[in-house]
């Protein structure tokens, strides 16, 4: 904050120059645009390579430049409407790569069914097809890490990018707003805390730097970007005239209303019916997530049954000769939305526990068979619910079920603990492969199992699920916890 006062005494003094930060909106523009060309100058670069040194023909580039300039248009358009060309998005390689691979897939599909749909198909080769796939999929990646990059070092210069924010509000809604917002990294900056009146000035958390005069000199000066009002027991009238005074300056204006606004960070601030609303948690898988989701299980699920189909024979065959009772384990677990449905395991134990205390396997566990050990393991004895899978009651991917009793158990001792029935339970889960598996008998550890499942259900994308069942066959070959 005395870089702030510095520069309230430095605007009373005299009048300092104008600095104008680099707009972000226009970086994200100059991606867009970059992004246009490389799709449409992928299209013809191919076909004109691919005909005049392969084929060794002379062909009309024009109908493949119109098939990139409807892919670059497309691509763009989804990539600007899922806010990917916005500046937090751009300063994460890794996010935009995801993004723009998935987007361009999509966009590859429908081309390839518009082009059936008209009886166009024809005149474009397969080999063209793949090619300008492939070599515009390189190139996005590798525009996105070079922007990425080249703006990761401009936030580090002075001034570049720079979004500077002063608040209005001595007091502690202004403190906690200071604190979320201040990110050097994404070169977010305070300008300083000024008092819209003396009744503030007692509080000791945020001391202010000026008054409103002071805010309008540096407004005026060109050192602020955004002004947020974070007032929330200001009088109606009282907040008509300080936004009426404040919307005459040349920079954004924001309105912080309370403290449960900003407890809530990762919400977003949608409409509805023209009012503008927090939204606190959005509903997982919407949209095209839910049939991703689906198709994801059916065509990941149904290949891995019929390759795994010979050694759940033998798996069966083997807990059958090694003594009496059943093959599979069943028991009645919460699955979506609460809904109970039956578990399906290969049978590990001498004991079959479905009822209202239900004791969690334990290291050296007396009822566990000798084969079942080995089955726990390596988590073999999962492989049946491969079979709940296929009938819709799980998912690849989720978190993972619990026995009614524990899940009633939990649901009383963990905040947020019912948050992981928004989506159907998985064969493996993001807690998994983070370690959190095996037995929960510390609330803690489920605390921390909670929260990486609640992770997944708030971050889901199809691109996380891949990386979820990779990192799912090192921990089944590497097990930690499992007994």
């Amino acid at each position: 904050m005395s870089e702030a006062k510095g520069l309230v005494e430095e605007l009373t003094e005299g009048e300092v120059s104008r600095r104008t930060p680099f707009s972000r909106a226009v970086y994200g523009d100059l991606v867009q645009f970059s992004d246009f060309v490389i799709v449409t100058a992928a299209s013809v670069v191919v076909a004109y390579l691919y005909h005049h040194y392969i084929l060794v023909i002379d062909t009309d580039v024009q109908r493949f430049a119109a098939a990139g300039i409807v892919g670059a248009t497309g691509l763009t358009a989804l990539l600007r409407r899922d806010g990917y060309y916005e500046f937090e998005a751009l300063l994460s390689s890794s996010r935009s790569m995801r993004a723009v691979i998935a987007r361009w897939a999509l966009i590859v599909l429908g081309l390839i069914a518009f082009g059936y749909a008209l009886k166009v198909s024809e005149h474009f080769s397969r080999f063209w097809l793949f090619a300008w796939t492939g070599v515009v999929t390189v190139a996005l990646v590798t525009a996105r890490i070079l922007a990425a990059a080249l703006l990761r070092r401009a936030v580090r210069e002075d001034g570049v990018f720079s979004r500077r924010i002063a608040i209005v509000g001595a007091n502690e809604i202004g403190a906690r707003f200071a604190g979320h917002a201040a990110n050097p990294e994404k070169a977010i900056s305070i300008v300083g805390v000024f008092s819209a009146g003396p009744e503030e000035a007692t509080f000791t958390g945020l001391p202010p730097v000026g008054d409103l005069r002071a805010l309008e000199r540096a407004a005026r000066a060109g050192e602020i970007d955004d002004i947020v009002i974070a007032m929330p027991k200001l009088s109606k009238e009282g907040m008509t005239s300080l936004v009426n005074r404040l919307s005459a300056l040349p920079v954004s204006l924001a309105i912080c209303p309370s403290a449960h606004w900003l407890d809530h960070t990762g919400g977003d601030v949608v409409r509805i019916g023209g009012a503008p609303l927090l939204t606190l948690y959005r509903r997982p898988l919407e949209g095209w997530g839910g049939v991703l989701k689906t198709a994801e299980d059916y065509l990941v699920g149904v290949p891995a049954f019929l390759i795994l189909s010979p050694l759940i024979l033998l798996i069966a065959l083997a807990i059958k000769l090694e003594g009496k009772g059943p093959v599979l384990f069943k028991q009645q677990r919460h699955g979506f939305n609460h809904k109970v449905f039956k578990i399906y395991k290969f049978r590990t134990m001498v004991v079959q526990e479905d009822g209202d205390m239900i004791a969690q396997a334990r290291a050296k566990d007396p009822r566990v068979t000798r084969l079942g050990a080995i089955l726990r393991r390596y988590s073999l004895d999962e492989l049946p619910q491969i079979f709940n899978v296929l009938k819709g009651d799980m998912s690849l991917v989720g978190p993972r079920p619990h026995a009614l009793a524990h899940n009633h158990q939990y649901a009383l001792t963990i905040e947020n603990y019912s948050g992981r029935h928004k989506v159907k339970p998985g064969m493996t889960g993001w807690a998994q492969v983070n370690g959190y598996r095996g037995e929960t008998s510390e609330k803690e550890l489920m605390a921390e199992r909670v929260r990486f499942d609640l992770e997944y259900i708030d971050n889901w994308s199809l691109w996380f699920d891949i990386k979820i069942m990779a990192l799912t066959f090192a921990a089944v070959l590497f097990p930690k916890n499992a007994y």
